[in-house]
């Protein structure tokens, strides 16, 4: 096959002039390193690499082509990491679809399938953006990270409460934990109060509901507790006989047993609660139009239904660790062993193992692309990560509303029935039977670029955005 050779330029804060030698592919970017499988392509920028020789399979030459833009204006060249811009967006045509990595400094782009396809890059600079505004609270990213992790197996105090760093299946994230009065972590966005969980791994900013903007206009404060902080109720299942409803989603009918693994985690089947989100979201968030919507980010919700037998971190013995997941097998997951068993010293994590338990809408690389809407609830790990453990009480922390609510994770199966984790009232992770009706408070992502028009984040002045 014909090799394809190009100069280009790179910013003058980059290492020297170089040039390039790439197989069937036509790119002008930083340097590259160009892996593709199947319909995947994936590039990485690399300061100081040498010249790359490297060949893309069966796609012919000038597949991809890249359209930069910096604050609106054509550039012939990306911008520096570190430089202070973030991607606002990637569009692709021809059916393919992209996603930059602001921590990383790469992009992603799936469904390749046809040549000369086009993909438009768009940066602008993150000063104002509620990313921005939110590391700033912590001294930024690098100070924010040189802290470490706080001891999960204490409660945060005034003293400990602020911003951290752990990775996600993204990169980077940054994660509000402790005291509701310590932080400023309150925001109002298309008509309703959010309290900002972290801001995720590809820079896009994760947010529980809080109550409605009316709310706070009435009272000039932010809900602290109580059903204003919930969309209302719901069970997470009104069905519970079977493994395969601690699923989000689940395999076969309602009422139809499960009689394998694979059936019971299929995700064809919406749970109760999913349907009562996904209805509030199409009357609440969706009918306020594109000005809304277009603000969201397609980032992942995490159902984990790892069974406890392939958790790293559970006992190969005792209850449950060896169910099947199917049916009304005695069955304890994942979460059950980060949290209950080790409840002296909690693992939260905020990787989730199963892809198929990564819900997303369109993202099918990182997630599984069963969702119709980018709407879901909390996990047991980031509730944990916010500052709130299993046996202890703390009313104080900033998720906790003196109301149960639900969380995404599950717990077990056991005595018949399956169970869930939630907050409860009385401010600590709680499993729950998951036909009781309990709180519902959903998530949203906000893309990377929303940018603050007013506020500073505190219980009376929270950030808008636009």
């Amino acid at each position: 096959m014909k090799l394809k050779e190009f100069d280009f330029k790179l910013p003058k804060e980059e290492v020297r002039k170089k040039k390039i030698t790439i197989t069937s592919i036509s790119v002008i970017l930083l340097i590259l390193i160009i892996t593709i499988a199947s319909t995947f392509a994936y590039y990485q920028s690399i300061e100081n690499q040498n010249p790359i020789n490297t060949s893309v399979g069966e796609f012919s030459s000038g597949d991809i082509i890249f359209a930069v833009t910096i604050d609106g204006l054509p550039s012939s060249t990306f911008p520096v990491k570190g430089g202070g811009y973030i991607s606002s967006g990637v569009t692709c045509d021809k059916g393919a679809s992209g996603t930059w990595d602001n921590n990383l400094w790469n992009i992603k782009i799936s469904n390749l399938t046809q040549g000369k396809t086009t993909c438009n890059i768009a940066f602008i600079n993150e000063v104002g953006t509620l990313t921005y505004k939110i590391k700033q609270q912590g001294g930024g990213a690098s100070a924010i990270e040189a802290k470490g992790n706080p001891s999960f197996n204490v409660v945060p105090t005034t003293l400990t409460s602020g911003i951290y760093a752990i990775e996600d299946e993204y990169g980077t994230s940054y994660y509000y934990r402790g005291e509701r009065n310590s932080l400023n972590n309150n925001l109002i966005f298309a008509g309703f109060q959010w309290k900002i969980v972290r801001i995720n791994g590809d820079s896009s900013v994760r947010i529980i509901y809080n109550g409605t903007e009316a709310q706070f206009n009435s009272w000039n404060a932010m809900n602290g507790n109580g059903t204003n902080t919930q969309i209302g109720t719901s069970a997470f299942n009104t069905n519970s006989n079977d493994n395969k409803y601690i699923g989000y989603m689940y395999g076969g009918t309602n009422g139809t047993a499960s009689t394998t693994i694979a059936q019971a985690q299929t995700n064809e089947t919406n749970s109760t609660i999913k349907t009562y989100i996904d209805a509030w979201y199409v009357n609440n968030i969706a009918s306020k139009g594109s000005s809304v919507t277009e603000k969201l980010a397609d980032n992942l919700f995490c159902n984990d239904r790892q069974l406890g037998r392939d958790y790293p971190g559970a006992p190969t013995s005792g209850t449950g660790w060896n169910g099947s997941g199917y049916g009304t097998s005695v069955t304890y997951y994942a979460p059950y062993y980060r949290h209950q068993t080790n409840a002296s010293n909690p693992t939260p994590t905020l990787k989730c193992a199963q892809k198929n338990d990564r819900f997303t809408v369109s993202d099918k690389e990182v997630g599984n692309g069963s969702l119709t809407y980018p709407i879901g609830l909390i996990s047991a790990d980031e509730i944990a990560y916010g500052g709130t453990k299993v046996n202890y009480h703390n009313e104080n922390q900033y998720l906790v509303t003196s109301e149960y609510f639900w969380s995404l994770s599950p717990y077990y199966l056991n005595y018949g029935y399956t169970h869930g984790w939630s907050v409860s009232s009385t401010g600590h992770l709680y499993n729950l039977y998951a036909y009781g009706v309990y709180g519902v408070r959903p998530l949203l992502n906000l893309k990377a670029d929303v940018v603050v028009i007013s506020g500073d984040g505190s219980a009376t002045n929270p950030f808008k955005v636009v």
